[in-house]
């Protein structure tokens, strides 16, 4: 019983299934109170297998609804928005991207997780939340900002941190409203200390922060916008390079140089996507 004990697995569906079957086929006939502890014990188990199938099928289900409630928030601000396009979308597959990139080189092992990086995708769309605080004519307006307009333009920064700190407070702890809260202040943040609304720099800034600063100027970048026609691919990756060591973590721009032909197909994609009215991005990401 003891060995059949030790092959008892439970990190998959299968394998919960084959360990309850072992030990329910277990031989054991050394009297009645051992009888009656085996048929317990296999009992337990197949009811503790079904409670943890019932809480992941749950726990998917809680997920898919709070993906869904993060893009339906994150649209209501780009809808304010015209010169975004499908930004939140772009901008949450250009950090998978980088990030899958990053693991496969084997950098920050201990943080790059898979449900770290789950994390910080399915937070991503949420970067720009602050913006539902600014001005529509600020927002909207077609030639540069005076100094005044963009202070309150730079304000939905810290506007987004104070929105993601007040639903921080009304729920347990969350890995994806920590790195909301994270992309949300931070992701204009230099490498060299002179963005804002800190100051910061180097690794000072938070790891998901120095990501999207590169996927969120790149997508402006390649992007129309009121006041700017798009820059080609190739002159938005100069950008990117030029930027390397200044206003980008030198590692990470280029390591999205290196991946600019995957950077290009979600370009395209997206592009096609929004040419033809999809609005589909759960799937388009996960797949990214």
């Amino acid at each position: 019983m003891t060995m059949s004990a030790r092959k008892f697995a439970y990190d998959s569906e299968e394998a919960r299934e084959i360990s309850v079957e072992r030990l329910q086929h277990l031989a054991i006939s050394t009297g009645d109170e051992i009888e009656n502890l085996y048929e317990s014990l296999s009992k337990t188990i197949a009811e503790t297998v079904g409670y943890l199938e019932d809480v992941e099928a749950k726990g998917e289900e809680i997920a898919h609804m709070q993906n869904g409630l993060i893009y339906v928030l994150a649209d209501l601000v780009e809808s304010r928005d015209k010169n975004t396009g499908d930004h939140v979308r772009k901008t949450a597959a250009y950090v998978r991207l980088i990030m899958q990139k990053m693991k496969e080189k084997g950098l920050y092992p201990d943080k790059l997780t898979d449900e770290y990086i789950a994390d910080v995708v399915n937070s991503a769309p949420l970067h720009d939340v602050g913006k539902i605080m600014v001005s529509d004519v600020i927002l909207n307006k077609p030639g540069k900002l005076t100094d005044e307009e963009f202070a309150i333009m730079k304000s939905h920064t810290t506007a987004g941190n104070q929105i993601i700190a007040s639903a921080m407070s009304l729920v347990s702890a969350s890995g994806y409203l920590k790195e909301a809260k994270n992309l949300a202040t931070y992701h204009h943040e230099r490498w060299d200390g002179s963005g804002y609304p800190r100051g910061i720099a180097g690794e000072e800034i938070p790891l998901s922060a120095r990501v999207m600063a590169v996927a969120d100027v790149f997508d402006a970048l390649v992007s129309k916008r009121s006041y700017k026609e798009p820059f080609t691919f190739e002159k938005a990756m100069d950008i990117i390079r030029e930027g390397a060591g200044t206003q980008f973590d030198p590692q990470i721009a280029e390591i999205f140089m290196e991946s600019a032909e995957e950077a290009r197909q979600i370009s395209v994609a997206h592009e096609s996507m929004l040419g033809q009215g999809i609005r589909n991005f759960s799937e388009e990401v996960n797949n990214a």
